[in-house]
């Protein structure tokens, strides 16, 4: 019967004609390209005929890629959706990122497995709002080198190493019919062509299979969820894949730290949660009546535009089916509902075009360009506010939509922006997989990482509500730190864990370029990088992207050489002519930064060498040190035209093209390019409120 109800839930979602008795289940691979049922009638909007509202379109707006909701996109939306805490998400395949950010619209796929998961999330979500939201009542966790394994031996007496083909298993018990989360944490020794291969299943049933790329110095957890009936059963972690090569010395292993085992059993219901979807009383109204004014309802704010009579009635009949089949009306809305959520007008951001061979830019539909806002400024789905002038036809006027974003700016959501902007493109996500050494700086853990995340977090929201300039974000005297990041930086105590504002004016600590998430995350384990800090400056605020170096150009060691400052061995490496094009470029900026060292404590010596951190810019523009250099980087005239560029990137899910650029640096000059007016410029501009098709020979 479950099965069965899988596939009605799947077939109802992308509106494909299937025996629901049949063992096939619908064609996910087939449907792919599809844009779910009556989306041509409901996505137009009330502004797809009309005009530009005002502003013409000299730039190609270019065709629209049907955009998949990333991660952190779908978590945000069933929150706002169903007023959720849980993260499904986060148990999807990582997205692929494409431009430097990972709402790429080319770069987002559909995998089988992907499917998988957004089947499992969309049960349980629905399951948990209706009837009893899930919480983790019991979790176990296994020591590997304490469960050991026919094959391998302990690992630095903190793990496992499985040296060749083998498994390390864990019993448990449920003591009903859940789901679990299942989790191994490890990582691999890497020989071969291939990563190393971990497969996770229970009772022999395998249910994942992950490549193990994660390194020594930053094992990761991979997880996977599964429902598993009462009664008593085994977790198994298995190495797949061995490789040996004893005549090179190369060796594939995989290393278990742990095994984990949490069981999802269910709560209270929730009355607030369920009241959230149910609108309406069967008993009341009628099954029938209620059932269309549920799906109509939440259809529309999970698909972001109305849905369609015939729409309604397609979902409605799930209902009617499992009425048929002797269950309840919540089992049948519950199917619905499940549907919609897997339906690609969900997954997806679907733009169907009314001219899609037309070369002429024409307007987007209103329930379009709220989509589009709403995933630029919240990485979430429209509020009711932006809704109700999408429906009522206000969006085709550009002032409206500046109107709905400055709104939108001003809500705590605009943290999106901080958090998935700012955090790809300065590097602040970087921090996760950031793992210095610890013979090296034994001062950095978890704490401080997370407080530096926090600063740059604080700081770049704070630039946004204060009118803070371009100029700012490279200059500005202050930042805000706690206790833990003042004693890393030697600066006056500040009590507790708590972010405050300091005044930096008497420190050589400026803007972003001061802050310990940039500099950590573009440094080696054991050292810095005049290469990856030089380049971070060029592509992240400069767009000059250096060319890679050639193939047989050698790198240098990572580690710190007592006999010569890393300047010095720089500027040795950059003697061969044909690293002297890049690095001429990189090793200036990189140089500027010496001052902090791979954790962003400041420093006077390099080893036992003074630091130099003097560097010369084309035109001669000078400096020395790090508030120096910032201040010639905020005067470059690449730098806003870099910036916006990265926004349209961002705004667009692609990559954004030279006029649409320059179409944006026209405005935003006459704010003295402050950030806020940037995402409000991005909002209003032809290119993120236009489309054209795609020209076919």
């Amino acid at each position: 019967m479950r099965r069965r109800r899988e596939i009605l839930a799947l077939c109802a979602a992308w509106a494909i004609g299937c025996d629901p008795g049949s063992a096939a289940g619908p064609g996910l691979a087939g449907a792919g390209g599809q844009s779910g049922t009556g989306g041509q009638a409901g996505s137009g909007g009330h502004g797809g005929a009309g005009g530009t509202g005002g502003l013409a379109a000299r730039c190609d707006p270019t065709r629209v890629t049907l955009h998949r909701l990333n991660r952190t996109e779908y978590d945000n939306t069933v929150r706002d959706l169903l007023g959720t805490s849980a993260t499904p998400a986060r148990e999807f395949p990582a997205d692929d990122a494409g431009g430097g950010y990972d709402n790429n619209a080319d770069s987002l796929s559909l995998s089988t497995l992907l499917a998988e998961k957004y089947q499992l999330a969309a049960e349980t979500l629905v399951e948990s709002a209706l009837r009893a939201p899930r919480q983790g009542a019991t979790t176990e966790r296994f020591e590997a080198e304490r469960l050991g394994s026919s094959v391998g031996a302990t690992y630095n007496d903190t793990a496992w190493n499985l040296w060749s083909n083998g498994a390390i298993t864990a019993p448990f018990t449920a003591v009903s019919g859940v789901t679990f989360r299942l989790s191994a944490r490890a990582f691999a020794q890497q020989a071969g062509p291939d990563p190393a291969r971990m497969r996770l299943s229970v009772d022999g049933r395998e249910l994942q299979v992950f490549d193990v790329t994660a390194t020594q110095g930053a094992p990761r957890v991979y997880t996977t969820m599964a429902p598993v009936a009462a009664g008593a059963h085994t977790f198994t972690v298995e190495f797949t894949n061995d490789f040996y090569d004893m005549a090179n010395h190369l060796d594939r292993n995989l290393i278990v730290d742990w095994l984990e085992i949490e069981g999802l059993y269910p709560a209270p219901p929730d009355p607030a949660s369920r009241a959230r979807l149910l609108t309406c009383d069967p008993m009341v109204t009628g099954t029938g009546p209620c059932a269309r004014q549920v799906i109509a309802a939440f259809g529309r704010r999970a698909w972001r535009r109305p849905l369609t009579d015939a729409e309604v009635t397609h979902l409605a009949q799930l209902v009617d089916q499992a009425a048929a089949e002797g269950d309840d009306f919540d089992t049948g809305i519950s199917l619905s509902l499940q549907a919609i959520l897997l339906s690609p007008n969900f997954l997806y951001r679907v733009e169907l075009d009314p001219e899609p061979t037309s070369a002429v830019p024409h307007p987007l539909g209103d329930f379009e360009l709220a989509a589009r806002l709403s995933y630029f400024l919240w990485s979430s789905g429209p509020d009711e506010a932006l809704d109700a002038a999408a429906d009522a036809g206000r969006l085709a006027d550009p002032a409206e939509v500046e109107r709905q974003a400055r709104r939108m700016l001003d809500d705590p959501r605009a943290r999106a922006i901080t958090e998935n902007f700012a955090g790809q493109w300065l590097y602040t996500r970087a921090l996760d997989y950031t793992a210095p050494d610890y013979m090296r700086f034994p001062e950095w853990d978890p704490v401080l990482r997370d407080s530096m995340r926090a600063e740059t977090r604080q700081f770049f929201q704070a630039l946004l509500a204060d009118g803070g300039t371009l100029k700012d974000l490279l200059t500005a005297p202050f930042s805000f730190v706690n206790e833990r990041l003042a004693r890393h930086y030697g600066l006056p105590a500040v009590p507790g864990s708590a972010l405050a504002r300091v005044d930096l004016s008497a420190t050589p600590r400026r803007g972003i370029l001061g802050q310990g998430s940039v500099l950590a995350t573009t440094a080696y384990p054991t050292r810095t990088s005049i290469v990856k800090r030089g380049k971070f400056v060029l592509s992240q605020l400069l767009c000059r992207e250096p060319a890679d170096p050639p193939p047989d150009i050698p790198r240098l060691p990572e580690m710190v050489d007592p006999n010569a400052s890393l300047r010095d061995r720089m500027m040795a490496h950059r003697a061969n002519p044909e690293c002297a094009v890049c690095h001429a470029q990189m090793d200036p900026l990189g140089f500027g930064l010496e001052h902090f060292d791979g954790t962003g404590k400041w420093r006077e010596l390099d080893g036992r060498f003074p630091i130099d951190a003097t560097g010369e810019l084309s035109g001669g523009r000078r400096f020395d040190g790090a508030a120096q250099m910032a201040e010639v980087i905020a005067a470059d005239p690449d730098l806003p035209g870099c910036v916006a560029r990265h926004a349209l990137t961002y705004a667009l899910g692609r990559r954004a093209d030279a006029c649409s650029t320059q179409e944006l640096m026209a405005e935003w000059g006459r704010s003295n390019y402050a950030l806020k007016e940037l995402f409000v410029l991005v909002a209003r501009s032809s290119a993120f409120r236009m489309r054209a098709g795609e020209v076919t020979q």
